[in-house]
C-alpha cells in the first residue's frame, strides 16, 4: 500500500487532483474536468489510480479519510503549495511579456540591430513559455491565454503599421496565379503560439474561443470576398491549432470547415472576377 502511495503523490497532476477535491469537499467530473483543465482521457487515467483514495457518491467525487489524511501530509509539508504560488502562472506571465516585445519590435524594423535584440528575447520568452507549461503544472489566465490567440498574428499591424500585406503572419495571393506568402518575423511566433501554447487552453473556454474565432473568420470573409488580391490565413493556422488537441477537433468542427470554405470560396471568387 505505501508503494501505491508513493505512485500516487509522485505525479503532479494527482497530487493536484487530490489537493482540489480536499478544498472543493466534493466536485462532481465535469468540474474537475473544467476547472483543471484536463482531457477526458488524461481524468480517467489519474482517477482510476486514485480509487484507493476517492469515493464516489451518486455523481459526486470526494476524498476517503486515507485519502484527506494523505493531502494534510502534502500540505503540511507545503511542497505542493509553494510549487503552486510560484510556478502556475509562470508559462502565462512568459508568453505576456513575449507579445509586449514583439510589440515593441515592430516599432523598431528601421532599426534592425535594435529589432533583432528585442524580437529574439521575444522567441526566447515565447519558447521558455511552450517549455514550462509542458513540464509545470498550469492554472490561471486560460482565458487571458485564448485571447493571446487574436493578438498574436497581427502584434506588428497593432504597433502602427499601415501596410497590412506585411505584417500577416501568411496569405494568399491571387493575381494570374494563386500563391501564398509569408511574414516570417510574425509567421514564427504565431506558429509557436498557435501550436505550442494555445492547445492547452483551447477548450478551457469553448465560448470565447469561438466568439474570437468567428471575428477573424468574418473579417477574413469580408477580405476574401471583395476586389482585394490578399487572404488572410490566420483562420486556417488557428484551425490547424485545434489538431493537436484531439477533443478540439470534434468542438471547433463547424468552424474549421467553415474557414476551409471561406478561403477556399475567396480563391475562387477572385479568379473569378480576375479573370
Amino acid at each position: 500500500m505505501e508503494d501505491n502511495f508513493t505512485r500516487i503523490v509522485k505525479d503532479k497532476t494527482r497530487r493536484e487532483i487530490l489537493i482540489y477535491l480536499y478544498n472543493k469537499n466534493k466536485s462532481t467530473y465535469s468540474d474537475i474536468l473544467h476547472d483543471l483543465n484536463l482531457s477526458t482521457g488524461k481524468l480517467n487515467y489519474h482517477l482510476k489510480i486514485l480509487q484507493p483514495l476517492i469515493t464516489k457518491e451518486g455523481e459526486y467525487y470526494m476524498l476517503n479519510e486515507k485519502g484527506k489524511q494523505l493531502v494534510e501530509i502534502m500540505l503540511s509539508l507545503g511542497n505542493d503549495k509553494k510549487e503552486s504560488e510560484y510556478t502556475k502562472y509562470l508559462p502565462q506571465f512568459l508568453a505576456v511579456a513575449s507579445l509586449i516585445f514583439l510589440f515593441i519590435a515592430g516599432g523598431l524594423l528601421s532599426h534592425i540591430h535594435a529589432f533583432y535584440i528585442i524580437y529574439s528575447i521575444s522567441i526566447i520568452l515565447l519558447l521558455s513559455s511552450v517549455f514550462f507549461l509542458y513540464t509545470l503544472e498550469v492554472k490561471g489566465l486560460e482565458n487571458a491565454m485564448i485571447f493571446l490567440a487574436i493578438l498574436f498574428p497581427y502584434a506588428f499591424y497593432l504597433n502602427g503599421h499601415i501596410f497590412v500585406y506585411s505584417v500577416l503572419p501568411a496569405y494568399l495571393i491571387i493575381t494570374s496565379s494563386v500563391r501564398i506568402n509569408y511574414y516570417i518575423y510574425e509567421l514564427i511566433p504565431t506558429l509557436i503560439y498557435y501550436f505550442g501554447i494555445l492547445p492547452k487552453f483551447i477548450n478551457y473556454n469553448e465560448k470565447l474561443m469561438i466568439t474570437l474565432w468567428t471575428i477573424i473568420l468574418g473579417i477574413d470573409a469580408l477580405s476574401s470576398f471583395s476586389y482585394s488580391y490578399l487572404i488572410d490565413l490566420t483562420p486556417l493556422l488557428l484551425g490547424l491549432s485545434t489538431l493537436i488537441n484531439r477533443e478540439s477537433t470534434q468542438n471547433y468542427k463547424i468552424l474549421f470547415l467553415l474557414t476551409l470554405v471561406v478561403i477556399i470560396g475567396g480563391v475562387v471568387f477572385k479568379i473569378i472576377i480576375g479573370a
